[in-house]
Parts: structure tokens; C-alpha cells; sequence
């Protein structure tokens, strides 16, 4: 009786520990594909600005006087609703053309400056959005400026609305899987129990259904008729006594 519910018990565990695991691995794997669709958009946005721009550059005409480059990163944001603003800054550190006007003519924030030094494409990210640049070079391979991108943060696969979206199905797994457990070890404990109280019924007088296959019932069958037997005998020796009470 304990061997099978520890059995059920086990598979049960078995079973959550897999849809868990199955949750967690689908999650990591779409954060996966979060991070590299969104680090691939960047790099392509960043690329065919940084080649627009540095064409104009090649030609002799420094940022500061790509009045056109405005109304080109506009015309790229207005394209790319996933992007808060695009920026451009000179090799001074100021910031010469935006599509956010609050940023027109003031100095880069001292965090892209840090982040410019590096090699290809930068990003750094802060509590609010997330920023990626890349330098841009003049017709000498000099620095000229850098070019910049800030979008919020992507939806994370390990949010909270991520993670109630995909715990709710667990759940209903978990419950599914709790009933199956619950209505199996109530059956095995019927079926396993149901020979003593067949026994029971038996060893009170009462019928009971079933045949002798299992050992249990057949012993208080026999019990039974061994004690029936005794009150019949017990019965007629009474009988006799009542007899012979009468003759004297």
C-alpha cells in the first residue's frame, strides 16, 4: 500500500519538476531571441546612418555643417517607432543634431563618452532606456563625431507579466497533475483496501460481494462458517439440554 503511493507521489514530482523546467528553458530562450533580434536591429540602423554620414564626410563637409543629417535621422525615427531618439555629436562632444530637442547643442551625456572609446558598435544601458553608438570617421580615418540610438528597454521575457502568462498554464498543469495523483491513490487505497472490508462484512454476518481469489476473503469466509458452525452446534447442545430438562 505505501510502495504505490510513494510511487505516485514521485511521478508526480517528476511531472511539475518537468513542466518548471520546460517554463524555464522556454523563457531563456526567448529572452535569447529578444536580445539578439533587438542587437542585430541596432547594428543595421547604426550601419546605414553611419554609411550616409560618412559619405557626406568623404566629401569634405564636416558635421557641423550636415544641416541634412537632421532631417535624415527624423526621417529614420519617424520610421522606427521602437526608437526614442536618434542623435548625432561632434568630435567635440557636442551634440549637434537629434530628433529629441532637448538634447540640440547640449554636451553627450558623460556615460556615451566613456562608452565611444570602444571599438564598433557601444551599448550601455541604464535604469530607464538603452543607448548604442558608433563612432563616425572623416575621409582621413579620423574621429569626427559618433552617432547615436536610445530605445527603451526591450520587454524582457523574465517579467513579471512574462512569467504569469506562462505560470498559469503550469498552474493548471500542477492542478491537473495533483487530481490525477489524488483520484489515482484514492482508487489504489479502494482497491487495496476493499479486500478487508469484504473480510469485514463477512466476519459481522453480512454479504459480501466477490469470490475467494483473494486470500483474505476466503480466510474470513472460512472463519465465518467455522463460527456458524459453532453457534449451530452450540444451538443444538442447548436443544438437548432443554430435552432433557423436560423428560426429568
Amino acid at each position: 500500500m505505501r510502495t504505490p503511493l510513494i510511487l505516485i507521489l514521485a511521478l508526480v514530482c517528476c511531472a511539475l519538476t518537468a513542466v518548471f523546467g520546460a517554463t524555464l528553458l522556454t523563457v531563456r530562450i526567448e529572452q535569447q531571441a529578444i536580445d539578439q533580434t533587438r542587437h542585430a536591429h541596432e547594428e543595421y540602423v547604426l550601419g546605414n546612418l553611419r554609411s550616409t554620414i560618412e559619405a557626406n564626410l568623404t566629401l569634405g563637409l564636416p558635421l557641423e555643417q550636415s544641416a541634412s543629417l537632421q532631417r535624415l535621422i527624423e526621417r529614420e525615427k519617424s520610421g522606427m517607432p521602437d526608437i526614442r531618439d536618434i542623435s548625432v555629436y561632434g568630435a567635440s562632444g557636442q551634440v549637434l543634431y537629434s530628433t529629441d530637442q532637448g538634447k540640440l547643442g547640449g554636451v553627450m551625456p558623460a556615460a556615451w563618452e566613456q562608452a565611444a572609446s570602444a571599438e564598433g558598435v557601444w551599448c550601455i544601458n541604464d535604469p530607464n532606456v538603452r543607448s548604442c553608438g558608433i563612432a563616425l570617421q572623416d575621409e582621413l580615418g579620423r574621429t569626427a563625431g559618433g552617432l547615436v540610438l536610445v530605445a527603451p528597454h526591450a520587454a524582457r521575457a523574465y517579467s513579471l507579466q512574462a512569467w504569469l502568462a506562462r505560470g498559469l498554464p503550469t498552474l493548471a498543469l500542477a492542478v491537473i497533475a495533483a487530481l490525477v495523483a489524488g483520484l489515482g491513490a484514492l482508487w489504489l487505497a479502494h482497491r487495496r483496501l476493499r479486500p478487508f472490508l469484504w473480510a469485514g462484512r463477512i466476519l459481522r454476518g453480512q454479504d459480501a460481494p466477490g469470490g475467494d481469489r483473494d486470500p483474505l476473503v476466503a480466510a474470513a469466509r472460512r472463519a465465518s462458517e467455522r463460527h456458524q458452525a459453532s453457534l449451530r452446534a452450540l444451538d443444538r447442545q442447548r436443544q438437548q439440554l432443554k430435552e432433557l430438562d423436560h423428560v426429568d
